[in-house]
């Protein structure tokens, strides 16, 4: 067989291509050739998970829709009397992604779709176990949720805020920081950034993120005279 080989290599190509075509048509009968000519996709190995029982790991895949409103949601309730630290946690297997004592993680992965408001609400709330423990208070650690009517508005009409605040982001940002919307430490950051439209994007998403109540004051700001007069093409948004 390696005489074989060599002898037709040593032809040149036009040779060495007859001699696939001549495997190909035969490869029925040699189960190895089957392997060589149509070898079996790959496939991409799935990320792994592990959540204990008061966590929750999200690995939802959505992909090709077109909606007007997404709303996804994640609750999860803790008892931190179940928590388990340092050696009692045991041994965790190696995974992906990992959630303990009330985390939660999203992994949701979102492809080829067309939505025009977003709306994510994740909620951890500890369950009121009576417990006399300072170091571990039993609170309600709702994050704040996107579903207010407030941050809607901002949301639908984020593409346009961006294309009008953009003209002049300084002046945007004072009153924010004048209305406690902002920190003066966010405010910084917000300054520093060198492009006029990411600094923008940054304060919008700031303000989603910071729940309805900033949401409402932005609004009020965007409606004060010098901010119409400063961005005129805010009187074409309809509120």
């Amino acid at each position: 067989m390696e005489v074989l080989l060599s002898t037709i290599i040593k032809k040149g190509d036009d040779t060495c291509h007859t001699f696939l075509e001549i495997l190909k048509k035969n490869q029925a009968h040699y189960q190895q050739l089957k392997q060589l000519f149509n070898p079996a996709p790959q496939k991409s190995a799935a990320p792994t998970a592990h959540a204990d029982s008061c966590s929750v790991v999200t690995m939802r895949e959505i992909t090709d829709v077109q909606l007007e409103t997404l709303n996804v949601e994640i609750k999860t309730e803790i008892d931190p009397r179940s928590w388990k630290t340092g050696t009692a946690v045991g041994p965790v297997l190696q995974r992906d992604y990992t959630a303990l004592n009330g985390s939660v993680i999203c992994a949701d992965k979102i492809s080829g779709v067309n939505i025009d408001v977003l709306n994510l609400s994740v909620s951890v709330k500890s369950v009121n176990t009576g417990r006399q423990d300072t170091a571990t208070p039993s609170v309600d650690e709702t994050l704040p949720s996107l579903q207010g009517p407030a941050a809607k508005m901002i949301i639908s009409n984020k593409l346009r805020l961006i294309e009008c605040l953009s003209a002049d982001p300084s002046f945007i940002l004072q009153n924010v920081q004048q209305k406690n919307i902002v920190t003066n430490r966010e405010y910084g950051n917000l300054k520093d950034l060198s492009q006029r439209e990411e600094t923008v994007i940054n304060l919008i998403d700031l303000v989603i993120r910071s729940g309805e109540k900033a949401c409402s004051l932005f609004l009020e700001v965007l409606k004060q005279p010098d901010i119409l007069e400063t961005y005129p093409n805010l009187n074409k948004i309809k509120w």
